[in-house]
């Protein structure tokens, strides 16, 4: 077994550094828990992602397999996370497509989200 030494300079330089990566991990991961728990999707965001219709939503909703809400206006928002875990945990089925599609389709929307809210526009 080989016995590695440290400078004690270099060794506080490398913990500062893995103390700041780790500190950024954790910052990370609360910002893609909140984005997941503040999410929502409309009608026409799941019919577009998900290719199905909105038949078949109406009768998620009225199974109560996914969380959704009534904006002012009348139209149907459906919580992200609620979706997800639905579909992690196979309670939705859509025809012909597999559950690891279905979850995939979902994260590429919410990945698609946040690039968009987060690029910066060329000038």
């Amino acid at each position: 077994m080989e016995i590695i030494t440290l400078e004690s300079q270099a060794f506080q330089s490398l913990m500062d550094r893995l103390n700041r990566i780790e500190q950024y991990i954790q910052r990370t991961s609360l910002l893609l828990q909140d984005i997941d728990d503040e999410l929502e999707m409309s009608t026409k965001d799941l019919i577009d992602t998900l290719l199905i219709s909105a038949s078949t939503l109406y009768r998620w909703r009225k199974k109560n397999l996914v969380r959704f809400r009534y904006t002012e206006s009348g139209d149907v928002r459906y919580y992200f996370k609620s979706i997800l875990i639905a579909a992690k945990t196979n309670r939705l089925r859509v025809p012909n497509m597999r559950n690891e599609e279905l979850i995939g389709r979902l994260n590429r929307f919410k990945d698609d989200i946040i690039l968009n809210t987060c690029s910066i526009p060329r000038l």
